[in-house]
């Protein structure tokens, strides 16, 4: 079993109560841009339930997260709740927040081109990170905005050029991958999902995820050829097929917000002083390519080890990761190059 697999065993036994000894000593503070749209409001409502958050800030640019934030205070216990919207109340939202989380905007839809989606989440992007340079550039920086493979290139060479660049603080959140991974292997398997752990690495898009079911953990599961295949290109497409399945009105919303929610929980314990493995498209070198998804080691000052090249993979696996560089490293350029592009366009105004 490799390092990610140890820590995350050990990650998973815990529960949040160990860190009951660090409780006294620091106050979370978590800002969601985009508390209006349908994955921001379940992730508020789960983050609610989170005794070890201490204050939530709702941000987004429909004056309905008013009313989200008012019915929010109305459930007794956990964080406090506080909303905003519009631009000049970004700075207010976002000030003093240890994780800043902003949730995707204009949702996946059926021929929606990456291209289109990139332009047009590129803009919140933009003016999120242009406030975070000046108001709040330590905090976490958390993304869920599609398309992932260009989005979190595009932010983190903004914040570059904006002399606030911290890669170690960045996050492009892919556990979805993983939690979609997991629950399919615990139905092929009939085991409880929390007793396994499926390492996907690559990017975040149907051609770049690549599930390592060699590296089923704990190791003594496993699965054969024939259904490493199935489950892999299950995976792949069970977003397109949650949309497919909602008529193209809605993508994985509860999906999402359940995972986003995992992953914040697990960069509260980093927060709180533990060392936690989350999947993550950060910064990595390791593979060919400047950003690559995979099972992260994060601490309380940020990233600590990303994923690197020690896994064992199979025949097949090897193929598709293969088959993936290419195309995260064509993702990558694309969000690159759109700085300049939204740079040159706002300039003419």
């Amino acid at each position: 079993m490799n390092v990610f697999g140890r820590c995350l065993q050990r990650t998973q036994l815990k529960s949040l109560c160990s860190v009951k000894n660090y409780v006294q000593r620091r106050n979370v503070q978590i800002s969601i841009v985009g508390a209006a749209s349908d994955i921001g409001k379940n992730v508020a409502l789960l983050l609610k339930r989170n005794p070890y958050i201490t204050r939530l800030h709702l941000y987004d640019d429909n004056n309905i997260v008013k009313g989200i934030g008012l019915e929010l205070e109305q459930i007794p216990g956990g964080p406090k709740v506080a909303s905003f919207s519009g631009d000049p109340f970004l700075s207010a939202a976002i000030r003093y927040s240890n994780l800043v989380l902003l949730v995707s905007r204009t949702p996946r839809k059926l021929g929606f081109s990456r291209e289109q989606m990139l332009a047009t989440n590129a803009i919140p992007v933009y003016k999120l990170c242009k406030v975070l340079s000046y108001q709040n550039s330590d905090a976490f920086f958390a993304i869920s905005t599609n398309p992932i493979n260009s989005i979190i290139p595009f932010a983190n060479l903004l914040l570059k050029n904006c002399n606030a660049h911290n890669p170690f603080k960045l996050f492009g959140i892919t556990h979805i991958d993983t939690t979609r991974a997991r629950a399919f292997i615990s139905n092929t398997l009939n085991v409880n999902p929390r007793h396994l752990y499926v390492p996907v690495i690559g990017g975040h898009s149907d051609e770049t995820i690549v599930p390592l079911f060699s590296n089923l953990c704990p190791s003594h599961y496993s699965v054969g050829h024939c259904e490493a295949d199935t489950l892999t290109r299950l995976i792949k497409k069970s977003g397109t097929e949650v949309l497919n399945r909602k008529h193209g009105s809605d993508s994985s919303t509860l999906a999402m917000a359940w995972s986003i929610n995992e992953f914040v929980q697990n960069l509260i314990e980093a927060l709180y002083g533990n060392y936690v493995v989350v999947n993550s498209y950060t910064a990595n070198p390791h593979f060919g390519t400047k950003f690559f998804s995979g099972p992260t080691k994060v601490g309380p000052e940020g990233v600590i080890e990303t994923c690197n090249k020690t896994f064992h993979m199979s025949d097949y696996e090897t193929k598709l990761l293969e088959r993936a560089i290419p195309i995260i490293n064509k993702d990558v350029a694309e969000g690159e190059a759109h700085v300049s592009v939204l740079e040159s366009a706002r300039s003419c105004y």
